[in-house]
């Protein structure tokens, strides 16, 4: 018995909604029954009750049980203390059914005494029934009392039969009872079902009479009911001997024969009303459907009720024309709409739908769809929500093609902003997006650059061959522009033979910046110096660019353009065919930064890059191993660091012939170590950059040197920058597991500085993490630093990792990283970077 049957009567079938008779009806059903029944749900963590019977609300010892909502604790106030209530807890998270007796005294007398059994009957539901046992326990102690107590039982049943007739009476129910034993059957109706049949109360019934009044067409139902007996539901109509047909609903059970004696028990109630009211609904909906059919859309009701769970009560046959499905698979499962929707679009859709839910607010929605045969429609949905008095929420919605809609607005702002001969955004639309773009950039700090592109001795061209080859040219040039950069930039024909791009989300540095916009306009340089085909015949032409940046200061768009252009007119000064940035200085960083690249090429190739060693040690000073680092011995600027020529390297490309000069000195220097017991155990770090170790062949390269040199792959160490992280994650896991595999190790160099992942990092084969030396130099100032210290070995140590601490100068900051379990050191207080030299004179000073 669940709270249904409490409080809710069964539902026909086919039908939704129960009426208030049928409710009452089981109300008074489950009052009759002397045993106190309850039912609690599990809410937040506490037994709530949801209904409890006549029983329980007279039964002593059961306090608010007469509320609603009411704490399990204060319905068994008495047994508050005691293990009862962490038991039904676990009858509802558990499952297995609880039977215990519950008693308690007070000196002098019995305060309770009740069998109680409880079982779960819902996912968060459990059904209680409680029996008192005092009854038995007072016996003993006094037999005059028991005569009493008899008493009390009868006038009870008396009062229970008198509500259970007046119960049946109100709900328009009876039952019947037919007792069969060997040698007579009878057959007992109660007043209730008199009543509904329309004969004098009487309790013996003859059983042709009992079925008198069904319809002949209907008898087949009943008789099929009755020889079933199975409990199900069935409907028939029945005359009354007044004349009047009633719809009747019938359900029977048949008992388990015992000595030889069988009862079968039939509840009948009344449902003439709900038949009448379910005819009237079919009206209406008729009536709907014939609307429905008749405008230009479909509509639909769709209802997300109490607990989440949400579903479209109706949808109009339009919509298998509209979205290719048939209304019964949408009312079945209303997903099967969503599927019809584009990927790009849901999200929007999804958001918009639950707004609109939860704040009982009109929606509005446009989204594409796709139909059976591959077409893609635009669809406008309009739904109004109101919420239902049981808690649930229904929307009332229609939607409607506005495909031609679209197409129009389409071609109307294709006519607004674009132009017509190059397809590109014109003037008006380039102007509002380089707008958005400037407070983008100033918001994001992400620096964006401004190409002003003209083409050169473009008025020969039409003067000479005509405008019809120019608008060739144009639309050629256009196309080439459009190739050469990427789908988030804006390339715009700004008029005549003027073209402009709009570079977006570059460096927040100028030089950086300056330098990727840089490339960009070489890139298109080099794509306009390719020849055209006009007519079949070929023809060259070359641009004039002028670069300007925007994002570091607020100007105004106007300003932006006159300096593009200003740079433009500087290209053409200097001969055509060129770029010219509009900052005199920024142009000088450019014309060195391509100076520095080509001495770093020549430098490669005259063998100026220098491998140095800068010791690694062991937490008593042991030397362990070396990172090998790169420096730069330029001819006439001397010795110049990493942080000058490495990030230049990356940008060019250079990095690869570079890592790999690194990696070849590393893998020499392996095997000359090798060759010696005091310098064999010695492992060598290598510095990857992402680009390098995403190259292609990048696995064989590394595995071939150490081959090339005979060096041991179990002494060369790999070290990562956390920036590896961002690309192919799955990539980068099966590249190191190549390596991995053959004895190389993997470092993740300058940890906590970058975007690590903690479900990322746990699955890299890593055999070391190093602490920045950002986080070293201020351990001993900063608690924030100590605690990021501390907290990174605690995670290196859980995750089986070796910790090296880099920039490590000072003997405090060396006591503090032992005194918390780092167990390999690297700094100037071990030694700088330096010739090979330098490490062999730990082992041979006298050398």
């Amino acid at each position: 018995m669940t709270s249904e049957l409490l409080t809710d009567p069964p539902a026909p079938a086919g039908e939704d909604l129960m009426g208030p008779m049928a409710q009452v009806r089981l109300q008074a059903l489950a009052d009759a029954v002397p045993v106190a029944l309850m039912e609690f749900r599990l809410q937040d963590g506490r037994l709530r009750l949801l209904a409890a019977n006549a029983a329980a609300r007279r039964m002593p010892g059961l306090g608010a049980v007469r509320t609603p909502g009411v704490d399990a604790s204060e319905v068994f106030d008495l047994l508050a203390d005691t293990p009862l209530m962490n038991q039904l807890l676990g009858v509802v998270r558990v499952g297995a059914p609880l039977e215990c007796r519950q008693v308690v005294r007070e000196p002098g007398r019995l305060l309770l005494a009740w069998d109680l059994t409880a079982r779960r009957v819902a996912d968060d539901s459990i059904m209680v029934t409680v029996r008192d046992a005092g009854e038995a326990e007072a016996l003993r102690a006094a037999l005059a009392a028991s005569e009493r107590s008899l008493e009390e039982v009868r006038r009870e049943l008396r009062e229970q039969t008198e509500v259970f007739n007046t119960t049946e009476s109100l709900a328009r129910t009876g039952h019947w009872r037919r007792i069969e034993d060997p040698g007579e059957t009878v057959l007992l109706w109660s007043p209730g079902l008199c009543e509904i049949a329309g004969f004098e109360q009487q309790e013996w019934v003859d059983s042709e009479r009992a079925v008198s009044g069904i319809l002949p067409e209907d008898r087949h139902v009943f008789s099929q009911l009755r020889e079933s007996g199975k409990g199900l539901d069935v409907e028939y109509r029945w005359r009354r001997p007044d004349g009047a047909v009633r719809w009747m609903r019938s359900r029977v059970q048949r008992a388990l024969p015992r000595d030889g004696v069988q009862v079968v028990m039939g509840v009948v109630q009344d449902v003439t009303d709900e038949h009448r009211a379910a005819e009237q609904l079919r009206e209406q909906l008729l009536f709907i459907q014939r609307i429905a059919s008749r405008i230009p859309g479909f509509i639909y009701e769709f209802r997300l009720h109490c607990d989440g769970a949400a579903s479209v009560q109706y949808i109009s046959d339009a919509v298998r024309e509209f979205m290719g499905v048939e209304p019964q698979e949408v009312t079945a499962d209303h997903g099967v709409l969503m599927l019809r929707v584009l990927a790009e679009d849901r999200p929007q859709l999804r958001r918009s739908a639950i707004v609109s839910v939860r704040r009982l607010v009109p929606w509005q929605c446009e989204y594409r769809v796709r139909m059976p045969d591959g077409t893609v429609r635009w669809h406008m949905t309009n739904a109004v929500p109101h919420r239902e008095p049981d808690g649930s929420v229904v929307s009332h919605g229609f939607t409607m093609d506005i495909t031609e809609r679209k197409r129009a607005e389409q071609e109307i702002e294709r006519l607004a902003f674009y132009d017509a001969l190059t397809g590109l955004p014109n003037r008006r639309l380039l102007l509002d997006r380089l707008q958005r773009a400037i407070v983008t950039s100033l918001r994001t700090r992400a620096l964006g650059a401004l190409l002003f592109i003209d083409l050169d001795n473009f008025k020969d061209l039409n003067d000479t061959l005509g405008h019809d080859m120019g608008d060739q040219l144009l639309s050629q040039v256009a196309a080439r522009l459009v190739g050469s950069v990427r789908e988030a930039d804006t390339v715009a024909r700004f008029g005549g033979d003027e073209f402009v791009v709009m570079l977006q989300g570059l460096a927040p540095e100028l030089p950086n910046a300056a330098t990727q916009a840089e490339t960009v306009a070489e890139k298109l340089l080099a794509s306009l110096n390719q020849p055209f085909d006009l007519d079949g015949q070929q023809y060259y032409s070359t641009p004039s660019i002028g670069v300007t940046l925007f994002g570091d200061e607020r100007l105004a768009v106007d300003e932006l353009l006159k300096r593009a252009d200003l740079a433009m007119y500087q290209a053409k000064a200097a001969g055509r065919n060129t770029l010219r940035f509009f900052d005199p200085d920024m142009q000088a960083a450019v014309n060195a930064r391509s100076h520095l690249e080509a001495e770093l090429r020549q430098g490669l190739a005259r063998a100026e890059l220098l491998v140095y060693y800068q010791p690694v040690v062991d937490r008593h000073a042991r030397l362990i191993g070396a990172e090998a680092l790169v420096r730069w011995r330029h001819p006439r600027r001397g010795m110049i660091g990493p942080g000058e020529f490495i990030p230049l390297a990356e940008q060019t490309g250079l990095i690869f012939p570079l890592g790999q000069y690194v990696l070849q000195h590393a893998c020499a220097q392996l095997q000359r170590w090798g060759r010696h017991p005091d310098t064999a155990a010695l492992s060598i770090s290598v510095n990857v950059s992402a680009r390098q170790f995403r190259q292609p062949g990048f696995v064989a390269q590394v595995l071939q040197t150490l081959k090339n040199h005979g060096a041991d792959p179990r002494k060369l160490k790999l070290e990562l920058t956390e920036s590896l992280l961002l690309g192919d994650i799955e990539d980068t896991i099966a590249r190191m597991g190549q390596l991995k595999n053959e004895g190389v190790g993997f470092a993740l160099d300058d940890f906590g500085t970058g975007y690590s992942s903690l479900s990322y990092l746990k699955r890299l084969p890593l055999d070391q993490v190093k602490i920045d030396q950002s986080f070293v130099r201020e351990v001993l100032a900063n608690p924030n630093d100590a605690a990021i210290v501390r907290t990174i070995l605690t995670l290196a140590k859980s995750l089986d990792l070796q910790v090296v601490a880099e920039g490590v100068e000072t003997t405090g900051q060396l006591s503090f990283l032992r005194r918390h379990g780092c167990e390999a050191f690297q700094g100037y207080l071990f030694g700088r970077a330096g010739p090979v030299e330098d490490i062999d004179a730990f082992f041979y000073p006298t050398c």
